[in-house]
Protein backbone atom coordinates (compact mmCIF):
# COMPACT_ATOMS: atom_id res chain seq x y z
CA UNK A 1 0.00 0.00 0.00
CA UNK A 2 2.38 2.35 0.97
CA UNK A 3 4.46 1.39 -2.28
CA UNK A 4 1.34 2.02 -4.49
CA UNK A 5 1.24 5.68 -2.80
CA UNK A 6 5.08 6.32 -3.68
CA UNK A 7 4.21 5.94 -6.87
CA UNK A 8 1.25 7.66 -7.16
CA UNK A 9 3.22 10.40 -6.28
CA UNK A 10 5.69 10.05 -8.38
CA UNK A 11 3.31 9.70 -11.31
CA UNK A 12 2.03 12.90 -10.06
CA UNK A 13 4.64 14.59 -9.77
CA UNK A 14 5.69 13.71 -13.62
CA UNK A 15 2.38 15.07 -14.49
CA UNK A 16 2.85 18.37 -12.92
CA UNK A 17 6.90 18.53 -14.64
CA UNK A 18 5.35 18.00 -17.96
CA UNK A 19 2.60 20.71 -18.21
CA UNK A 20 4.99 23.29 -16.74
CA UNK A 21 7.69 22.34 -19.08
CA UNK A 22 4.94 22.40 -22.15
CA UNK A 23 3.35 25.58 -20.66
CA UNK A 24 6.71 27.28 -20.96
CA UNK A 25 7.59 26.02 -24.40
CA UNK A 26 3.95 27.40 -25.67
CA UNK A 27 4.80 31.17 -23.85
CA UNK A 28 8.10 31.18 -25.68
CA UNK A 29 6.41 30.49 -28.58
CA UNK A 30 4.16 32.95 -28.48
CA UNK A 31 6.32 35.20 -27.47
CA UNK A 32 8.60 34.38 -30.02
CA UNK A 33 6.09 34.86 -32.43
CA UNK A 34 4.55 38.36 -31.02
CA UNK A 35 8.41 39.44 -31.14
CA UNK A 36 8.97 39.03 -34.80
CA UNK A 37 5.48 40.45 -35.65
CA UNK A 38 5.95 43.75 -33.83
CA UNK A 39 9.82 44.00 -35.01
CA UNK A 40 9.35 43.61 -38.81
CA UNK A 41 7.26 45.03 -41.23
CA UNK A 42 6.58 42.93 -43.93
CA UNK A 43 6.54 42.99 -47.92
CA UNK A 44 3.19 43.03 -49.92
CA UNK A 45 2.41 40.01 -50.73
CA UNK A 46 2.04 39.86 -54.26
CA UNK A 47 0.72 36.87 -56.47
CA UNK A 48 2.95 35.57 -59.55
CA UNK A 49 1.91 34.87 -63.09
CA UNK A 50 2.80 31.75 -64.69
CA UNK A 51 6.44 33.41 -65.72
CA UNK A 52 7.19 33.96 -62.14
CA UNK A 53 6.72 37.48 -62.02
CA UNK A 54 5.12 39.64 -59.47
CA UNK A 55 1.69 41.52 -60.31
CA UNK A 56 -0.02 44.31 -58.36
CA UNK A 57 -0.65 47.79 -57.38
CA UNK A 58 2.34 50.23 -56.37
CA UNK A 59 0.02 51.50 -54.03
CA UNK A 60 1.07 48.71 -51.92
CA UNK A 61 4.86 49.53 -52.40
CA UNK A 62 6.81 51.60 -49.84
CA UNK A 63 10.28 51.65 -51.28
CA UNK A 64 11.55 50.61 -55.20
CA UNK A 65 12.58 47.73 -53.87
CA UNK A 66 9.41 46.19 -52.98
CA UNK A 67 7.64 46.95 -56.20
CA UNK A 68 6.40 44.22 -58.18
CA UNK A 69 7.78 43.19 -61.35
CA UNK A 70 4.67 44.08 -63.34
CA UNK A 71 2.94 47.55 -61.78
CA UNK A 72 -1.11 47.69 -62.52
CA UNK A 73 -1.81 51.06 -64.71
CA UNK A 74 -5.49 50.11 -65.94
CA UNK A 75 -7.15 48.09 -68.46
CA UNK A 76 -7.72 47.57 -71.98
CA UNK A 77 -10.50 46.12 -72.95
CA UNK A 78 -11.63 44.61 -70.45
CA UNK A 79 -8.15 43.31 -70.15
CA UNK A 80 -5.98 44.26 -67.10
CA UNK A 81 -2.86 46.11 -68.70
CA UNK A 82 0.56 46.44 -66.53
CA UNK A 83 4.01 48.08 -66.94
CA UNK A 84 7.42 46.45 -66.39
CA UNK A 85 8.98 47.60 -62.85
CA UNK A 86 12.19 48.72 -64.85
CA UNK A 87 9.57 51.04 -67.29
CA UNK A 88 8.42 52.75 -64.42
CA UNK A 89 11.32 53.14 -62.75
CA UNK A 90 13.51 54.66 -65.59
CA UNK A 91 13.06 58.27 -67.00
CA UNK A 92 10.47 60.00 -66.52
CA UNK A 93 7.46 61.36 -68.86
CA UNK A 94 7.30 59.13 -71.69
CA UNK A 95 4.99 56.54 -73.30
CA UNK A 96 5.72 52.76 -72.48
CA UNK A 97 4.12 49.68 -73.31
CA UNK A 98 1.06 47.87 -71.76
CA UNK A 99 1.53 44.32 -70.71
CA UNK A 100 -1.20 41.30 -70.12
CA UNK A 101 -0.55 40.04 -66.80
CA UNK A 102 1.74 37.45 -68.63
CA UNK A 103 4.79 40.59 -69.02
CA UNK A 104 4.62 39.60 -72.71
CA UNK A 105 1.81 40.36 -74.83
CA UNK A 106 1.16 43.98 -75.24
CA UNK A 107 -1.90 45.33 -75.23
CA UNK A 108 -1.57 49.08 -75.50
CA UNK A 109 0.85 51.54 -74.26
CA UNK A 110 1.20 54.15 -70.88
CA UNK A 111 2.36 57.11 -70.27
CA UNK A 112 4.55 56.79 -67.37
CA UNK A 113 5.71 59.96 -64.86
CA UNK A 114 7.31 57.69 -62.26
CA UNK A 115 7.76 59.78 -59.42
CA UNK A 116 4.70 61.43 -59.28
CA UNK A 117 3.01 58.43 -58.04
CA UNK A 118 5.54 57.12 -55.38
CA UNK A 119 6.98 60.35 -54.09
CA UNK A 120 10.46 58.97 -54.63
CA UNK A 121 12.74 59.00 -57.84
CA UNK A 122 15.28 56.11 -59.50
CA UNK A 123 19.24 56.40 -58.77
CA UNK A 124 21.88 56.19 -61.14
CA UNK A 125 24.80 54.11 -60.06
CA UNK A 126 26.10 56.18 -57.54
CA UNK A 127 22.97 56.79 -55.70
CA UNK A 128 21.80 59.89 -56.89
CA UNK A 129 17.89 60.76 -57.70
CA UNK A 130 17.37 61.96 -60.84
CA UNK A 131 14.13 62.55 -62.76
CA UNK A 132 11.86 66.16 -63.67
CA UNK A 133 11.53 68.66 -61.26
CA UNK A 134 7.58 68.95 -62.04
CA UNK A 135 7.46 65.19 -60.43
CA UNK A 136 8.57 66.48 -57.02
CA UNK A 137 5.99 67.26 -54.69
CA UNK A 138 7.67 69.56 -52.65
CA UNK A 139 11.28 71.40 -52.95
CA UNK A 140 12.43 69.18 -50.26
CA UNK A 141 11.58 66.22 -52.88
CA UNK A 142 13.15 67.77 -55.65
CA UNK A 143 16.03 65.20 -57.26
CA UNK A 144 19.43 65.58 -57.38
CA UNK A 145 19.75 65.89 -61.11
CA UNK A 146 16.97 67.36 -62.55
CA UNK A 147 16.43 66.66 -66.18
CA UNK A 148 17.18 69.68 -68.61
CA UNK A 149 17.65 70.11 -72.30
CA UNK A 150 20.85 71.92 -73.16
CA UNK A 151 21.22 75.34 -75.60
CA UNK A 152 22.32 72.75 -78.35
CA UNK A 153 19.15 70.60 -77.64
CA UNK A 154 21.15 67.87 -75.84
CA UNK A 155 19.11 66.21 -73.26
CA UNK A 156 20.69 65.66 -69.75
CA UNK A 157 20.59 66.81 -65.92
CA UNK A 158 22.03 69.35 -64.34
CA UNK A 159 22.90 69.22 -60.65
CA UNK A 160 20.36 70.55 -58.08
CA UNK A 161 23.07 72.09 -56.35
CA UNK A 162 24.33 73.78 -59.75
CA UNK A 163 20.72 75.44 -60.39
CA UNK A 164 19.97 76.58 -56.60
CA UNK A 165 23.22 78.06 -56.58
CA UNK A 166 24.59 80.27 -53.25
CA UNK A 167 22.01 80.17 -51.07
CA UNK A 168 21.76 83.64 -49.00
CA UNK A 169 22.17 83.52 -45.54
CA UNK A 170 20.49 86.76 -44.54
CA UNK A 171 18.60 89.56 -46.26
CA UNK A 172 21.80 91.69 -47.22
CA UNK A 173 23.43 88.31 -48.56
CA UNK A 174 20.39 87.62 -50.81
CA UNK A 175 20.54 91.19 -51.91
CA UNK A 176 24.25 91.19 -52.81
CA UNK A 177 23.90 87.98 -54.88
CA UNK A 178 21.03 89.21 -57.14
CA UNK A 179 22.74 92.33 -57.59
CA UNK A 180 25.98 90.09 -58.99
CA UNK A 181 23.95 88.18 -61.08
CA UNK A 182 24.48 88.70 -64.48
CA UNK A 183 21.63 89.77 -66.44
CA UNK A 184 22.16 87.61 -69.54
CA UNK A 185 21.70 84.56 -66.97
CA UNK A 186 24.43 81.43 -66.66
CA UNK A 187 25.02 78.64 -67.64
CA UNK A 188 25.05 75.32 -65.64
CA UNK A 189 27.09 71.93 -66.54
CA UNK A 190 24.63 69.22 -68.26
CA UNK A 191 25.35 65.39 -66.98
CA UNK A 192 24.75 62.38 -68.50
CA UNK A 193 22.48 60.24 -66.12
CA UNK A 194 25.82 59.03 -64.02
CA UNK A 195 26.05 62.90 -62.62
CA UNK A 196 29.62 62.66 -64.09
CA UNK A 197 29.76 62.68 -67.65
CA UNK A 198 29.55 65.93 -68.65
CA UNK A 199 27.44 66.29 -72.14
CA UNK A 200 26.47 70.04 -72.36
CA UNK A 201 25.50 73.13 -70.82
CA UNK A 202 22.10 74.34 -69.71
CA UNK A 203 21.07 77.96 -69.73
CA UNK A 204 18.91 79.80 -66.78
CA UNK A 205 17.67 82.90 -66.52
CA UNK A 206 18.25 86.28 -68.91
CA UNK A 207 16.08 86.65 -71.77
Amino acid sequence: MRMYSKSIRILIGVVFIVCVVRGAMAFQSTYAKSTINQSHTNPPNYPENENGKTYGSAEEATSAEMLPDLIHKGSVDGIAGYVLKKDYLEELGRDVPLYDVDGKTIIGSFHISGAKNMNFYPKNKNGQTYGSATDATSPETVPELISAIGVDGTKGYMLKKDYDGEQPKSLEEAIAIQNSRSPGGRDILLYDVDGETVIGVFHVGGK
